[in-house]
């Protein structure tokens, strides 16, 4: 009887689930969410930074191509020059060309 009791809770378990997964197949489990017009705008809203007052933190964070390192070597720079005069000073940075400073030009404040 106890076998009888537990193969019959068993199969009807088995029948519920078979039913469930059935009709949840129905209905998507993900949705696409398509970002709003504002959430574009903030992606696209540029940071600048005060190459003459940010820390290294915040150099690395706004700065495309420079990451904590380079940061620190950017303020090193900047004591050793008492600021900078004008962002292509930024060029005698090891591993900081042309091409960084144009990415990062509409970045950069002095």
């Amino acid at each position: 009887m106890l076998r009888k009791t537990f193969f019959t809770a068993f199969f009807t378990a088995i029948v519920l689930v078979a039913v469930s997964a059935t009709s949840a197949a129905a209905t998507p489990l993900l949705t696409t969410v398509k970002p709003t017009q504002p959430m574009q705008a903030v992606q696209q809203q540029l940071v600048k930074v005060n190459i003459n007052i940010a820390s290294a933190a915040e150099l690395a964070m706004s700065l495309t191509g420079v990451g904590q390192r380079r940061a620190e070597a950017i303020i090193a720079l900047r004591e050793q020059l008492g600021g900078f005069t004008d962002a292509n000073q930024l060029m005698q940075v090891k591993g900081i060309g042309p091409r960084l400073i144009e990415l990062n030009k509409e970045r950069i404040e002095l």
